[in-house]
């Protein structure tokens, strides 16, 4: 059990992993897959992708995924792109390049960007103190409130921490008005600029800084951040459908459905997680041709492919360049010299001086990846509707390794590494669901009801525990030591204990996450 919690799940823990990641190689070869699409290569791309084909084509079953898109561009063209399996395992319905997925916190890129085009036009400057954007701001301390700057807010080095717990439950619990109140009551865990810390709730307020420039009301900024997104970024950048949004279906039929492991049926269909006023650090739903037309603009300067102007080439590199150092694992990244953070953007050096510009994006039942060769103008795309835990993370992982492999031949040997840590997280699920037995109503009866932040635990019409969340209805199961078990979700195999607090007041503790206090049973 402990074993897997070292693996447990928030969106920081994840664009850790899958940033460094990328430093994986991959020498994985196997048959082709009959549920796979055909490759579209490109002979004008000088590139050899046979190889790369079949690996990610084997690791879509390695990896145990339901849908994927990948898709490299080099210039203004696609080199490389393939379809995998189905968008909606009931439908059996193909991935196609106009599949709608959400693609989480690759929207932090896309946050930035509209920040620089307001850099460009002079109603924000980088090193702008946010006091003069946002008056009312207020940080967690006086020098933090009168000294953080605009990139401050985007650089994930505010020195400002935020619990786990927001990242994996409660992104979609504020209004906008109380996320920017929210900041004050934050802890602080250093100097702004001293170490990274990814935080979305300071990203987001970050994103909503033109806005506050504009002097839009904070019940507003919401619905202005939006708009703004979809006049300054996604029109421009010839994204036509995408947009600011938790849940496809008031927008779209041809949209994927995510999945993720579950104790009883294996995979397990996820509901849309909501994001609501953290939409600036993750909440954009986009095809995967509209992302590989981003991925194409980002590589071209900031130009989009008809020719528009988006943001400035100046302060698009001011994104992409790294402001504080991220900490990587040199064995499992030989080749790897310096990871870093700009702003939305993960930025590494290899060895030999190669650059690699990139970010993952992780929620319920989906997990994307951007990467970037900014100095050959080569790009990669990776869209999957299966969460991040563990199969998502794994396998975008392996495949943006791969990418850096087949053009680089660097860090040659390491897939190895990458295939076992998954398989050892997919066994520890496999032990935990082989202990889990279902609850007894009986020994669980004290502690059903309401808890504060929103948990309710209850028994559904058939009898399975569900501990509920805001969209997000888990299955709870029992192991032998007493405590309990998230058998599906976003964070499949954490660990949840009921406990009497010291006044006597029932409580919950999801380990290493949160604990709340029971605070009212379920009508009579």
């Amino acid at each position: 059990m402990s074993t897997f919690m070292d693996h447990r799940l928030t969106r920081r823990t994840f664009v850790k992993s899958a940033g460094a990641s990328t430093a994986i190689a991959a020498t994985l070869l196997a048959s082709s897959s009959s549920s796979a699409q055909e490759a579209t290569p490109t002979a004008s791309s000088g590139l050899d992708w046979g190889r790369f084909d079949t690996s990610i084509e084997t690791a879509q079953s390695t990896f145990d995924m339901v849908g994927v898109a990948v898709s490299v561009v080099v210039g203004d063209e696609i080199a490389y792109r393939r379809m995998f399996g189905v968008r909606d395992l009931e439908t059996g319905t193909p991935v196609t390049p106009e599949t709608h997925f959400l693609v989480a916190s690759t929207t932090k890129s896309m946050t930035s960007l509209l920040v620089a085009t307001y850099v460009d036009e002079g109603v924000l400057d980088w090193d702008q103190r946010v006091r003069e954007v946002f008056p009312d701001f207020r940080a967690p301390t006086a020098e933090l409130t009168d000294t953080l700057r605009v990139r401050d807010m985007l650089n994930m080095s505010s020195g400002i921490g935020e619990p786990d717990a927001v990242s994996a439950f409660h992104q979609g619990d504020p209004t906008t008005p109380q996320l920017l109140q929210m900041l004050s009551g934050l802890p602080v865990i250093g100097a702004p600029g001293d170490q990274f810390f990814y935080n979305g709730t300071v990203y987001s307020v970050g994103g909503y800084l033109p806005a506050l420039a504009l002097g839009v009301d904070p019940s507003e900024i919401g619905s202005t951040y939006a708009s703004q997104m979809s006049e300054r970024v996604y029109g421009p950048t010839g994204m036509s459908s995408a947009r600011i949004a938790d849940d496809p279906r008031p927008f779209t039929a041809e949209y994927a459905t995510g999945y993720g492991p579950d104790f009883s049926h294996g995979t397990a269909r996820q509901p849309f997680a909501p994001v609501g006023s953290y939409a600036p650090a993750g909440g954009t739903l986009a095809t995967h041709d509209e992302m590989t037309r981003y991925v194409m603009m980002q590589l071209n300067r900031g130009v989009a492919n008809d020719g528009t102007r988006v943001v400035s080439e100046k302060n698009l590199a001011e994104c992409w360049a790294s402001n504080v150092d991220v900490p990587f694992d040199t064995e499992t990244n030989p080749d790897l010299v310096r990871s870093g953070y700009g702003m939305g953007w993960l930025d590494f050096t290899y060895r030999g001086g190669r650059r690699l510009v990139s970010h993952a994006g992780g929620i319920d039942g989906f997990t994307t990846f951007l990467a970037l060769l900014p100095d050959d103008g080569i790009g990669l795309v990776v869209n999957t509707n299966v969460g991040p835990l563990s199969r998502g993370l794994g396998y975008v992982q392996y495949v943006s390794a791969l990418f850096v492999e087949t053009l680089y031949g660097l860090n040659i040997g390491a897939a190895d590494a990458a295939v076992s840590q998954y398989r050892a997280a997919a066994q520890a699920l496999t032990d935990l669901a082989a202990a889990a037995t279902p609850a007894d109503e009986a020994k669980i009866a004290a502690w059903i009801g309401f808890y504060e932040r929103g948990w309710s635990l209850g028994f559904d019409d058939v009898g399975t525990l569900l501990l509920r969340q805001s969209s997000r209805a888990i299955p709870i199961l029992a192991l032998p030591d007493g405590s309990y078990v998230m058998a599906s979700g976003v964070a499949p195999g954490a660990v949840v204990q009921f406990v009497t607090d010291a006044s006597g007041m029932p409580a919950m503790e999801i380990v290493g996450l949160e604990t709340v206090r029971w605070m009212t049973g379920e009508s009579p």
